[in-house]
């Protein structure tokens, strides 16, 4: 524990504080929402572009786009986060302080946190492509709680959770605006099919 950066001391104090794995419901909630990544990151766009496939209204064109704007934010903010965890080589906190214990998989390095990134890259694609309350609330609300899962789960630090989410929405947005943006658009205004 002497390697530890001071910066750390407060976040492990934090994590150990708020972490009680005697409690069953609390910890199942967590590793479900923890795992829930690739259903709600993934599933929502695909099930949205399915449905929209067999919709006669529907531009199937910008459709697809779309699901492809979600995947490659996903896939960038990925890579971006991979690279990152193998130059931080940051080991996580069950690694450094007994405290803390292991509650969910959490293979390789802990800067930034994998999870949150998919998280938050998908909840700003799909807040950007469909810019209602009703998707930006609940989707931004999951993409954080999956961050404090992985906190609870003893798998990330706090700041590995910023910047899992700087990472994901700002990939997510540069993508947006640099690339997609004005192909959605041209989509947008040619007839269905």
């Amino acid at each position: 524990m002497a390697m530890i950066g001071v910066y750390h001391l407060p976040q492990l104090d934090f994590i150990a504080g708020w972490q009680n794995p005697e409690s069953a419901l609390t910890v199942r909630f967590f590793q479900f929402i923890s795992d829930s990544i690739s259903y709600f990151s993934l599933g929502i766009p695909v099930v949205i572009t399915l449905f929209k496939e067999f919709s006669q209204s529907t531009n199937k064109k910008r459709s697809r786009l779309s699901l492809l704007y979600v995947l490659l934010s996903i896939a960038v903010a990925g890579l971006i986060s991979y690279v990152m965890k193998k130059s931080f080589s940051e080991p996580r906190p069950y690694e450094v302080d007994t405290r803390i214990v292991q509650l969910s998989v959490g293979g390789g390095y802990s800067l930034p946190s994998g999870h949150t990134t998919e998280a938050f890259a998908s909840a700003m694609a799909l807040s950007l492509l469909f810019p209602q309350w009703f998707v930006i609330l609940p989707m931004f609300g999951w993409a954080s709680v999956v961050g404090l899962s992985r906190i609870y789960l003893g798998v990330h630090y706090p700041f590995d959770i910023l910047a899992g989410m700087f990472i994901g929405s700002s990939s997510s947005l540069a993508f947006y605006f640099f690339v997609f943006r004005k192909h959605l658009s041209h989509f947008a205004t040619r007839q269905p099919g």
